[in-house]
């Protein structure tokens, strides 16, 4: 598929999205979490369209961090269907983050990536993003 043959718009995530972003993303993210986020005041969430059809999400928001607290753009997670892929669409979702973050004056966006996910350190990585000082440390509860 040429990038010709297509026209991509990206545009907020809404509620009405739920279904197709679901349908794309699979079990990546359920649909509780997924309604909660796209209705937050502090979503970034974006989906690019193709042909009337979600083709891309990208899970972001804004949430305060560190010591002063600063307030920062986080990317969660980025997701293109299959066929779209390596046509700049990951990359135009994220251009777009970055765009909604400096419009609410926030100038640090993070990605969160699987440290073990080397393909998509090399795509963050290839857009400017560099390891930041901040580790990450998680306890996880079974209830």
């Amino acid at each position: 598929m040429s990038e010709k043959e297509f026209r991509i718009g990206i545009r907020p995530a809404k509620k009405a999205d739920i279904d197709p972003v679901l349908n794309l993303t699979g079990t990546l993210i359920s649909r509780e979490d997924l309604a909660y986020l796209t209705g937050d005041p502090s979503s970034l969430s974006l989906v690019a369209e193709a042909e009337g059809h979600i083709i891309g999400f990208c899970l972001a928001h804004t949430l305060y961090v560190g010591i002063p607290l600063t307030k920062v753009g986080v990317i969660q997670g980025i997701v293109v269907q299959h066929e779209y892929r390596r046509h700049g669409i990951g990359e135009e979702l994220v251009e777009a983050i970055i765009q909604r973050c400096s419009e609410r004056g926030v100038s640090t966006v993070r990605s969160l990536v699987e440290e073990g996910d080397a393909r998509l350190r090399r795509f963050i990585e290839q857009l400017g993003f560099r390891r930041s000082t901040v580790a990450n440390y998680d306890k996880i509860s079974y209830f």
